[in-house]
């Protein structure tokens, strides 16, 4: 249970909100914020649910996604340390599905003990806004690439935006992108159809920007896929 506890412990430390507390506030809050595990494909909650606790991400991958008429459209793709379900602060139903992409460990923190926690720590409320914002802001410009870019241009524009988030440096000099994705995947969080993402995947490769093994994506030029990204 020791060793539970610290664990707990040090993954709540790496949650972005949580940076500002101190060890003793780490502590007591692992003590009060039980954990949860999901498997791959398995849902947090539906859409429309009740609002409920905040989820802390410890561990894994969760997409965040709304679904009609068949189609899937992927809002975000979170990683470890960090938050989600925040709409539950506004006391609304959730407006999106979230689901696990890999193994994931999840803390659940009711709403009674993070109202006490900014309350004891203004600087967490803060870092939560800016979060929601920041969070706010990408769905819209994601929104406005949709509406008013090519599939091409909106697939350079996610690729650019993966690289940022999960990307490395080969040793070949050339930029990685870590978790593997298929088309289908990549379809969903483009609002396309798999196979009009295929045959951008091909333009890109053709322009020298990108590269495909494995399902890993593979950034040669980066200045090209920019452009792409932008329209020139």
């Amino acid at each position: 249970m020791g060793d539970q506890l610290e664990e707990r412990i040090k993954f709540l430390s790496e949650v972005d909100v949580l940076e500002p507390l101190a060890p003793q506030e780490l502590d007591r809050l692992a003590q009060r914020t039980p954990e949860r595990s999901f498997q791959s494909g398995e849902l947090v909650y539906i859409k429309g649910a009740a609002p409920g606790p905040l989820f802390l991400l410890l561990r894994g991958r969760i997409r965040l996604y709304a679904a009609a008429v068949g189609q899937e459209l992927t809002l975000e793709v979170l990683q470890a340390g960090t938050i989600f379900g925040e709409s539950s602060l506004t006391g609304h139903p959730h407006p999106e599905n979230a689901q696990a992409l890999e193994p994931a460990r999840v803390g659940v923190l009711s709403l009674n003990a993070f109202w006490q926690l900014v309350r004891e720590n203004p600087e967490v409320d803060a870092r939560v806004m800016k979060l929601v914002v920041n969070r706010s802001c990408a769905n819209r410009s994601r929104m406005m690439d949709i509406a008013l870019k090519g599939v091409t241009a909106r697939l350079a524009s996610l690729i650019l935006d993966l690289l940022q988030r999960e990307g490395v440096i080969t040793r070949e000099g050339h930029y990685r992108i870590l978790p593997r994705y298929t088309h289908e995947d990549l379809a969903t969080m483009i609002g396309a159809k798999r196979v009009a993402v295929t045959r951008a995947f091909g333009a890109l490769q053709e322009l020298g920007g990108v590269h495909l093994q494995r399902r890993q994506i593979y950034v040669i030029d980066l200045s090209a896929l920019k452009q792409v990204a932008a329209g020139v």
